[in-house]
């Protein structure tokens, strides 16, 4: 498995390079977001490495403490974090053209410690370690700290929280990592076939249903679909909608 500074740089250079582009831009963020709330792990990931990357103490103490704790949950988590790379890679394939060939030191030693923890590997945990506690203390953090975090903060911003404010079900998790593995084509066609189906089937409850606020609701659900565009998130709707109802 490759580390996870791999994925995180790829998915920092795609945010960065196309940020200049607002539609592109948005495009990229609103795929990326699906991912992280497919899967907890990599949210909780993407997170404590931004942290480590950005984060200013005031003492090396309070540095050791916060690095201790976060290379504690990476550790411990790190296995889990198979379950989304299709995903990941299916992310970064997609977009190779935006990937920046970059070394960030901070992610390096990051890895290091996390992914090659051996006894081999010792003498090298304990200079990453010794790198990243001082890179959080005030003046002594490196010249490669990130340019732009409110690019790469973005992703788990307020925004993401506004778009994805909720758990997902398990039907959900897999309707949504289906999505995003989906090409545009594969995701019109898609979206087609199963709007057309919810419209039908709402069709039908409509004629059997003597509820009236049932009615209401339904003609209300009915409107929004029609008028959604094809987009992966509006797939997921209507595709989750439709497991409801059925």
């Amino acid at each position: 498995m490759k580390s996870f500074g791999h994925y995180k740089n790829s998915i920092d250079s795609i945010l960065e390079n196309s940020f200049k582009d607002s539609k592109v831009f948005k495009k990229n963020l609103s795929v990326i977001m699906g991912a992280m709330k497919y899967s907890k792990v990599l949210r909780e990931f993407f997170t404590l490495y931004n942290e480590i990357d950005s984060k200013n103490f005031k003492t090396e103490e309070e540095s050791k403490e916060y690095l201790n704790e976060s290379i504690g949950y990476l550790k411990t988590n790190r296995d889990k974090l198979k379950k989304a790379l299709p995903i990941l890679n299916k992310i970064v394939e997609d977009r190779k053209e935006l990937c920046t060939k970059k070394i960030n030191p901070i992610y390096e030693n990051i890895d290091n410690i996390v992914f090659n923890n051996t006894i081999v590997n010792l003498e090298k945990i304990s200079k990453s370690k010794k790198f990243l506690g001082e890179s959080m203390v005030g003046l002594n953090q490196p010249a490669s700290k990130i340019k732009n975090p409110k690019i790469l903060s973005h992703v788990l911003s307020k925004k993401y929280g506004e778009e994805y404010n909720t758990e997902l079900t398990e039907t959900q998790q897999k309707i949504l990592k289906n999505t995003l593995l989906m090409t545009e084509d594969t995701l019109t066609n898609e979206f087609t076939n199963i709007k057309e189906i919810t419209l039908n089937k709402i069709n039908s409850i409509l004629k059997e249903s003597k509820d009236d606020n049932l009615s209401i609701k339904l003609v209300e659900v009915k409107n929004e679909i029609s008028g959604l565009d094809v987009t992966k998130k509006s797939y997921i709707k209507v595709r989750s909608l439709l497991e409801d109802l059925n």
